[in-house]
């Protein structure tokens, strides 16, 4: 997701994929592909076309009864979906999406949203059928490498450790340790593991 140049605190950068009739589908990304394509968005804003409060307001309510800090960018009709990411202030902006499931009664939303300031790695995609991953490794490893990578299972967030640092590790404990000795040495070096929580949001 590329940031536009705003006065924001954090960006919570989330992927977004609604499914449902194929009919209702394509009425949202028509709607949300025109708002984008206006040369005057529809409400004023400091955002632009695809700021959020336009889709609100082109759904029929007022944006200033909604959380809609942020946009949305990467717009992509599928057959039966539409995929999106959107950069919002703090946190992911789900009750925009509620409302857009209540306008598109046949639509659900499935989500992955992620802001490593304030710890926030999550999805509501319980069954992992859009968004399967549990857990995101950053590191850099003892030659000052850094990395990042997302895993279903943890023992292959394990394995992947292991190779990158070339140390077997087998256990949460063991990296947290050995990487811990390891920042006493160079405090560049670092391993984090994020759960990626289920959200019934």
């Amino acid at each position: 997701v590329e940031l536009k140049k705003q006065i924001m605190p954090n960006w919570c950068i989330t992927n977004h994929t609604i499914v449902g009739d194929e009919k209702e589908v394509s009425e949202l990304y028509n709607l949300m592909k025109k708002l984008e394509d206006m040369k005057t968005p529809l409400v004023e804003n400091g955002f632009g076309s695809d700021w959020l409060g336009c889709l609100v307001v082109a759904l029929g309510k007022r944006w200033q009864q909604y959380r809609c800090r942020g946009y949305w960018c990467g717009l992509e009709k599928h057959k039966g979906s539409v995929t999106f990411d959107t950069a919002t202030a703090w946190c992911p902006m789900n009750e925009v999406f509620d409302l857009l499931c209540e306008k598109f009664p046949s639509c659900s939303h499935y989500y992955y949203a992620e802001e490593s300031g304030c710890g926030i790695y999550e999805t509501n995609d319980i069954d992992g059928e859009y968004y399967p991953d549990r857990f995101h490794v950053d590191i850099c490893t003892s030659d000052e490498c850094s990395h990042s990578e997302y895993f279903e299972e943890f023992e292959d967030a394990l394995d992947w450790i292991s190779k990158m640092e070339e140390h077997k590790f087998n256990t949460r404990k063991e990296v947290e340790e050995y990487f811990e000795e390891r920042s006493k040495e160079n405090d560049n070096i670092y391993c984090y593991i994020h759960d990626i929580e289920l959200s019934d949001d």
